[in-house]
């Protein structure tokens, strides 16, 4: 298995995101969220939250991904990212991201699904992460305090 498929494991075994924003001052939440096998991640958030603000101001964020289950003792693995927030408009791609949600986290069908953003019956909206660096660590792949960093530059 190559190194960004390793990488693809971590972010699927995982569902918790530190999310950092900033627009007036700096903030940091916990939103759960899925990843996609082209390295696009998502997350349902009310727009007015916070970090939904900021988002709308000031579309640069970064985030980490750990597993908090890992030991002192343990060859450790996580991720840095930075990149770009925004709030998904295409309804195709709402759609997806709702179906995909819901395999990750299971039991809020009824009340996560299109049908209920659209009728506003659910304030939260489908939020997409761009990433433009990822920096892995991950000690058993690449020795203690080792990572690589992957970069998707390309992106729009």
């Amino acid at each position: 298995m190559n190194d960004k498929k390793k990488l693809l494991e971590f972010l699927k075994s995982n569902r918790l995101m530190s999310l950092a924003t900033y627009s007036d001052d700096l903030w940091i939440s916990i939103v759960y969220y899925i990843v996609t096998n082209s390295f696009n991640f998502y997350f349902i958030s009310d727009p007015k939250t916070k970090h939904g603000r900021d988002i709308a101001t000031n579309k640069n964020i970064a985030c980490a991904i750990a597993d908090s289950h890992q030991r002192v003792k343990d060859n450790k693995k996580g991720v840095q990212i930075q990149g770009t927030a925004s709030i998904v408009n295409n309804k195709i791609e709402i759609v997806n991201a709702l179906i995909s949600w819901n395999k990750v986290n299971p039991g809020f069908e009824k009340i996560i699904n299109f049908k209920n953003i659209q009728k506003k019956i659910l304030n939260d909206k489908i939020f997409k992460i761009e990433p433009k660096i990822i920096k892995f660590f991950n000690e058993e792949l690449y020795g203690q305090e080792g990572y690589k960093i992957f970069k998707f530059g390309n992106k729009k």
